[in-house]
């Protein structure tokens, strides 16, 4: 059987965390196939880990197994979670980081594996990623069933995590900032379909109220659209509206961060 499996983390690569998740996992299946989703989130942002899976897990595979550890509340009473969704499994913390992602996708089954038989002995209370996680989900990919790993629970036990949702108001669409990539690129959580709404089409004029700032942006396919240092507004590869610059860092140039509102009319 040997599903694929995809490990989120905010674990980073200095530490040698990362590299002893996959030994657990190999050691239980040697032909596990084990690919790295991210392990930079931010630390302890349950927040982000929940988006990047979210935006992630549907170009994976049909029966990839998720393990999504970004666990502020490890070794506290919080629970451990198997979710079987209709085409993926979701393993982690019980903090809502799953929860997005397999709504998403439809819920089937949800499993408390927090005392599994299947978890390494001697069980640290600071390192559920190697001692249970990764237990469970080299066994999943071994064609273990999750009534086999832990015991099911009700879908309303779970911590649910949900996104903020813009408003369509007379000034324009209120949103927010939910995510800054690498380059800086300003993610928010305004999507396409909300910009057919206000007759928002490539070419249309947008005024942008963001970062204490004012600017007017015109809504491009892409970069290559707008010179060298100028702002590009346009949807990105998840469907949402973005605002970079052409060889620069939108976030910094505007002063912005997670979080911060956004006001976006048609001009």
């Amino acid at each position: 059987m040997d599903r694929l499996i995809v490990l989120l983390t905010d674990f980073g690569y200095k530490d040698p965390y990362v590299g002893v998740v996959k030994g657990v996992i190999k050691s239980i299946n040697p032909n596990a196939d084990i690919i790295d989703l991210t392990h930079e989130v931010s630390r302890q942002d349950v927040y982000e880990a929940a988006l990047l899976l979210f935006v992630s897990y549907k170009y994976f595979p049909h029966c990839t197994i998720f393990v999504s550890v970004v666990d502020p509340g490890v070794g506290s009473t919080r629970k451990a979670l198997l979710v079987k969704t209709r085409n993926y499994y979701f393993i982690g913390p019980d903090n809502g980081s799953l929860y997005p992602a397999s709504v998403d996708d439809g819920i089937m089954e949800v499993y408390d594996v927090s005392n599994s038989p299947f978890k390494l002995k001697n069980t640290s209370y600071t390192f559920h990623g190697r001692d249970l996680f990764a237990p469970i989900a080299a066994y999943l990919s071994l064609g273990l069933s999750p009534s086999q790993l832990g015991y099911r629970i009700d879908e309303e036990d779970m911590v649910k995590l949900e996104f903020p949702r813009p408003q369509l108001t007379d000034e324009g669409i209120k949103g927010s900032i939910i995510y800054i990539d690498v380059f800086g690129n300003i993610m928010t959580n305004i999507d396409r379909s909300l910009l057919e709404e206000i007759k928002v089409n490539y070419g249309s004029k947008l005024s942008i109220e963001l970062g204490g700032k004012t600017f007017t942006c015109r809504l491009v396919p892409s970069f290559s659209y707008v010179g060298r240092g100028e702002v590009a507004c346009y949807i990105n590869s998840w469907g949402f509206f973005e605002i970079g610059i052409n060889h620069g860092n939108a976030a910094r140039a505007l002063s912005v961060k997670n979080g911060d509102p956004i006001v976006l009319a048609k001009k």
